[in-house]
């Protein structure tokens, strides 16, 4: 679509929102940016929009908004099943979101990651193979800067690294990636896409409009995007740490392999590689089966991902105090991370969770985090219901935390020498906070305030 002199209504005052109204504008569209909640955008971010031509109406959201709009273009977080996108519906008008903006607009080709777990790290780790190039590279979506301000800063030989969640794919048209990667499909996000079909066909449109030239990477250590095989259009490059595949990556004995039609290139051992856990070798086989088939040098694969020591956040290595070791796992945000959290580590871990509770079963959880810690500290919205769980299925001792802080000093006094006491909440952080970023820094504030030889 091209967007000069076209009437748009952006939909949520965001992140994402603020960076397509202000991209959209420059291309010569007119543009109104909404939003139904009363919002006071940052005034730097305000003068910017305004000085482009956007207008910028907030605190309602009216039918009266579409008359004469070409297009909605429509923020991550916000339903298709609100009042103004079915009477847009209804309408015949457009509805894309600020992924198919970035699409129209990037001069590079588009690399994407998405999977309910470890895309930021994924996303993250490929990015900075990628810069290993030398061409130039920028990343984001879900993580960093809004995709569609990044894509039309883009020069026209490069990759621009998208992080896609259901949401911005659920409601793509034409968008793209020459790669992209499929990581894994737990159930999450039931509550916005109603059935885990829904969830599953979201993720699918990655790849719907990929040419036989493209790459797609496979995870099949995972059923259901293993399933996605006879659906794929472009050229698949498969994943496992479990069997040896022909074209792709696979992890063996501690080594990962990148294969092409069946011969296998020694790519990084475990030794070089400074992530823990399997989760990890699965985000590093996706990163390295497409950075190779883009042309990337086995030694830059190689060397990046051994300089690579994870992102913030994301079972992140705080401190060692006594013997006990701090890591934080604030983005940690449904059950599924905390599982594969508690399975990276062989030592006895002190889990701290809770928060804003995302109503997910608990039965299965609990069972696993009975056989992985030593103890559990329970805070926040959820702990009622966590420590329910818990009870019915033996895991002890559960104790209560008041506050982060509160649950750090419980956590220290509880460990003893070699142990973990992991922040990982299985939770989003909107009850205490703003954002797992807040929650994750929190908890590192309180962690760097204990007094070493304090200890019990």
């Amino acid at each position: 679509m091209e967007y000069g002199d076209k009437h748009i209504l952006v939909l949520g005052a965001g992140a994402s929102g603020i960076g397509a109204s202000w991209v959209l504008a420059q291309v010569g569209a007119h543009v109104v940016l909404n939003d139904y909640k009363p919002v006071t955008l940052p005034a730097d971010e305000e003068k910017r929009l305004v000085s482009a031509g956007v207008d910028i109406i907030t605190g309602r959201q009216d039918e009266s908004l579409l008359d004469s709009v070409d297009c909605i273009v429509i923020s991550p977080g916000i339903s298709l099943d609100i009042p103004i996108v079915k009477a847009a519906q209804a309408r015949g008008i457009d509805v894309v979101s600020e992924v198919e903006v970035a699409y129209e607009l990037s001069k590079s080709p588009i690399v994407a990651v998405t999977g309910t777990n470890g895309k930021t790290t994924t996303t993250t780790l490929l990015t900075k193979v990628l810069e290993g190039t030398g061409k130039p590279v920028r990343v984001g979506g879900n993580i960093g800067d809004s995709l569609s301000e990044v894509a039309y800063s883009m020069p026209a030989d490069g990759f621009l690294v998208a992080e896609l969640s259901s949401y911005q794919l659920e409601t793509i048209k034409h968008f793209r990636p020459i790669g992209a990667i499929m990581l894994n499909i737990t159930p999450d996000h039931l509550a916005r896409h109603k059935t885990m079909e829904n969830y599953i066909a979201a993720k699918e449109r990655i790849f719907e409009n990929q040419l036989s030239t493209d790459f797609m990477v496979l995870n099949i250590d995972d059923p259901i995007v293993a399933d996605m095989k006879h659906r794929v259009p472009s050229h698949i490059l498969e994943i496992s740490q479990h069997q040896v595949v022909s074209n792709g990556a696979y992890y063996d004995k501690g080594q990962c392999y990148v294969t092409k039609n069946g011969t296998a290139t020694p790519v990084i051992g475990s030794a070089d590689i400074h992530i823990p856990g399997s989760h990890n070798i699965e985000n590093i086989l996706t990163v390295i089966a497409l950075a190779y088939a883009l042309g990337v040098p086995v030694e830059t694969i190689h060397r990046i991902i051994s300089e690579f020591h994870g992102v913030e956040h994301r079972l992140e290595r705080v401190k060692t105090l006594d013997g006990i070791t701090f890591y934080n796992d604030s983005k940690a945000t449904n059950v599924d991370s905390v599982v594969k959290a508690l399975e990276s580590f062989d030592q006895s871990v002190i889990l701290l969770a809770g928060g804003h509770d995302k109503m997910t079963p608990l039965e299965d959880f609990m069972q696993l985090v009975k056989d992985h810690t030593k103890a559990v500290i329970f805070m926040g919205e959820a702990a009622d219901r966590f420590e329910a769980a818990a009870k019915e299925a033996g895991v002890q001792p559960i104790y209560r935390a008041s506050s982060m802080k509160d649950a750090v000093e419980q956590g220290y006094k509880l460990a003893d020498q070699g142990d973990i006491v992991l922040l990982s909440p299985a939770c989003s952080s909107f009850d205490w906070y703003s954002c797992f970023e807040e929650r994750g820094d929190d908890f590192k504030n309180c962690v760097h305030m204990l007094q070493e030889g304090r200890h019990h």
